[in-house]
């Protein structure tokens, strides 16, 4: 499957935003979501031993410089002369290598380190990409941050049928089996800790969309549209009491399309003039 093929494929969420984007930029999007997303896989559909050695030994390859491996050598090109990217994409491999297996959140701080490396990661990478001055990175992981926390809610019953909890134990103090399974108990730990982290979500939305002067305008488009669409999986789960038990969110074509426009409304109109061309020269 090609890289574009790929990302409309598996993300519903960020491919029609991508669609903003030039056609040079689409590719370039297109490859390092490939990248991140065959990572990803390795984790999620084969695990175990294997998976854990051959990303640890892709990690330390590509530190030393080295792409044997064939994802490390794309990484390499893909980021040749930008080594904030490359640095996010090695702290990607190395904390999905550690999630190869059954997974289970023990606190926040567990949490945010968590988030950071596989979701806040890919927002310095994206900067990285269109050469964004480095003062803004901190903002693009926020919003990477936000994106994997309102995966981890929508997603808390497959996970736990994988033997895999994201919610930090303190909050949610239970077994993925018992998640898995229902109990009165866990379930209702469930909502209150998907409404915590919707909560902490919307904190990191809004710190930053501040960012988002900082983008090239067409890459601004695109992120405002897949912010929009990922908050408003978020506002669903809340429509739905924070109980992620009663199936997995879609957000349906038609609100994701109001969702988008009231996102540009807020992130770019009243910016318009005043950013465009300043910010992401490289400093």
């Amino acid at each position: 499957m090609t890289p574009e093929a790929m990302l409309s494929h598996h993300a519903r969420s960020f491919a029609p935003a991508a669609r903003l984007l030039s056609r040079k930029d689409h590719a370039q999007v297109a490859r390092l979501y490939a990248l991140c997303r065959t990572v990803d896989d390795l984790a999620d559909t084969i695990g175990g031993p294997e998976v854990h050695a051959r990303l640890s030994a892709m990690a330390a390859d590509l530190r030393a410089g080295r792409g044997s491996d064939p994802l490390a050598a794309e990484a390499l090109v893909l980021f040749a002369g930008r080594p904030a990217g490359l640095a996010a994409y090695v702290r990607l491999v190395e904390t999905v290598a550690e999630d190869t297996g059954a997974t289970c959140i023990p606190n926040d701080a567990a949490l945010e380190s968590y988030c950071t490396g596989v979701a806040g990661t890919v927002g310095v990478m994206v900067c990285a990409l269109f050469d964004v001055a480095p003062r803004w990175h901190a903002r693009a992981a926020d919003l990477g941050k936000a994106m994997q926390l309102t995966n981890i809610c929508r997603d808390v019953f497959d996970d736990a049928a994988a033997g895999r909890r994201y919610l930090p134990y303190t909050l949610c103090p239970h077994t993925p089996g018992d998640i898995a399974a229902e109990t009165p108990e866990a379930r209702n730990n469930v909502r209150i800790a998907v409404a915590e982290l919707l909560t902490r979500a919307d904190v990191l939305y809004a710190v930053g969309r501040t960012g988002l002067p900082a983008l090239p305008l067409r890459l601004r488009l695109a992120v405002s549209a897949a912010t929009a669409m990922y908050a408003g999986i978020g506002s669903e789960l809340r429509a739905r009491a924070c109980d992620p038990a009663q199936g997995r969110v879609y957000v349906p074509t038609r609100r994701k399309l109001l969702l988008v426009s009231q996102g540009l409304l807020t992130d770019l109109l009243p910016r318009f003039g005043t950013d465009s061309g300043q910010s992401h020269a490289p400093s």
